[in-house]
């Protein structure tokens, strides 16, 4: 049976793509556009038409060819995504990722400045995440966010239109399971604030290492929140709660500003010398007296309130519970 060739496209994203195709087409062993298509569950026309034509395909159809094949649904669907987007820039995973690395997260990055974009691709992919897409704008991430539905967005604050927290904003209020940091140069108290209101999961410096930000997407993939050094709420922001809620007991007080620091309910424990349920009693008089349920809510609480002292690095590294 005759090898089907690839399709002449230009050089770039979607030239990637076919080159990837072509290449997993040949592992599998060239097989016939009937098996493919019985494999795939679509009909021959599609498969064929998936294999040969110079258009770029959709994604349920190449979807369908790249499982047939035996092929990385992750990462095919980072280089369909970038393919789609000329300006975009898709790092794949190393042959040998980062010793030590864990686990893979789907990443989307957002930033209007192509160098600074670039090098955050490269970095997320260095260390064994998938980049799902690229976006320049807010609005853009907007729409490839709910596309992609990646498990972390990297979000620029300043971006032209839609500034990076009301994109975050829309984006946790249509899909709450996708985490946000918000990037800046200059990662304030004002800002974090403003951050963790728009439903993100905290503020990452734009002057961090590349080790930096991976620690900070994985910590935020787990559910914690990142705070960086030195974003304590300012005067003008570290106000009373409401005359209506609650004052909080020292002990109480202790425990919220732990969280915001980054402690897991075990090392809270393990630092107050009681035991993870009675910290995680505590836990539920704080977030009973401040209206709060979520620990990103809570760290906005303790910012609010001037509790917390942030830790270089921001959160920890374990995973964080309740």
């Amino acid at each position: 049976m005759a090898v089907i060739g690839r399709p002449d496209v230009p050089e770039g994203a979607h030239r990637r793509l076919v080159d990837a195709l072509h290449e997993v087409y040949l592992r599998a062993g060239a097989p016939g556009v009937r098996t493919i298509a019985q494999r795939g569950g679509v009909s021959r026309d599609t498969a064929h038409r998936v294999l040969t034509n110079p258009a770029l395909p959709t994604w349920p159809a190449l979807e369908a060819v790249v499982a047939a094949l035996g092929g990385d649904i992750g990462r095919f669907r980072a280089l369909w995504v970038a393919a789609r987007q000329p300006d975009a820039v898709v790092a794949e995973p190393p042959a040998e990722p980062v010793a030590g690395a864990g686990p893979s997260v789907r990443v989307l990055i957002v930033e209007d400045h192509p160098l600074y974009r670039q090098a955050l691709v490269q970095a997320v992919g260095a260390f064994g995440h998938v980049v799902v897409g690229t976006a320049a704008n807010g609005e853009d991430a907007v729409s490839l966010a709910l596309e992609t539905r990646p498990e972390v967005i990297l979000m620029d604050h300043f971006l032209p239109g839609l500034l990076g927290i009301d994109a975050t904003a829309r984006i946790r209020s249509a899909d709450p399971a996708i985490r946000v940091l918000i990037i800046s140069a200059g990662a304030t108290g004002e800002l974090t604030l403003a951050a963790l209101r728009s439903g993100a999961h905290g503020v990452l410096s734009k002057d961090v290492e590349a080790d930096g930000i991976d620690r900070a997407i994985r910590a935020v993939a787990r559910g914690e929140v990142h705070v960086p050094a030195g974003a304590a709420a300012p005067p003008e922001v570290a106000e009373p709660r409401e005359a209506g809620e609650q004052e909080l007991k020292p002990r109480e007080r202790r425990v919220l500003q732990l969280v915001a620091e980054g402690y897991t309910d075990v090392q809270i424990a393990e630092r107050l010398a009681v035991s993870v349920r009675t910290v995680r009693s505590y836990l539920d008089r704080v977030r009973d007296k401040t209206g709060e349920r979520r620990r990103a809510g809570l760290v906005r609480v303790a910012l609010e309130s001037g509790l917390v002292r942030p830790r270089p690095g921001g959160a920890t590294p374990d995973a964080s519970s309740g």
